[in-house]
Parts: C-alpha cells; structure tokens; sequence
C-alpha cells in the first residue's frame, strides 16, 4: 500500500514539474519582440480515385502543385496558393 502510493505521490511530483517547465519556457519573455516567419515545406496532398484501375476503390495520393503548406514559427500550418509572392 505504501509502494502505491509513494509511486502515486512522485508520479504526480514529476508531472507537476514537468508542466511547471513547459508553461514557463514556452511563453515569451515580457517586452520581447516576437517575430513570425514562416517555412513553406510542400505541396497538399489529397486522395483521388485511380482512373486506370478499375478493380480497386482505394483513393491514391495525388499533389496538387497548385496548393503549398507552411509551417509557421509560432506552430500554425497555413496554406496559400502557389502563385502567391514568396
């Protein structure tokens, strides 16, 4: 009974910790500038139908070159189209 919770007990230490850490070091400092850039990693990829095969109902994944996603430094995804100014 005590093993349980002794391990309850430092469980729940660890987990108090570990979200101690992660609330404070992913807020900016106050007075700091925050600057967003963002990375545009690809194209979208979507699911189509295989027009040459028949037999299978399986979608295939098809780019659309049209469409790109980036990742933003603040952890967004976002999309634009691909004429778009880079």
């Amino acid at each position: 009974m005590k093993a349980k919770l002794l391990k309850f007990a430092a469980l729940t230490l660890g987990l108090a910790t570990l979200v101690y850490i992660v609330r404070i070091h992913a807020q900016p400092f106050p007075g700091q500038s925050i600057s967003i850039t963002t990375n545009w990693v690809g194209c979208l990829v979507v699911g189509k139908p295989e027009p040459t095969d028949p037999i299978s109902r399986a979608l295939f994944p098809t780019s659309l070159d049209r469409v790109e996603i980036g990742l933003r430094s603040d952890g967004v995804v976002i999309w634009r189209n691909a004429g778009s100014a880079k």
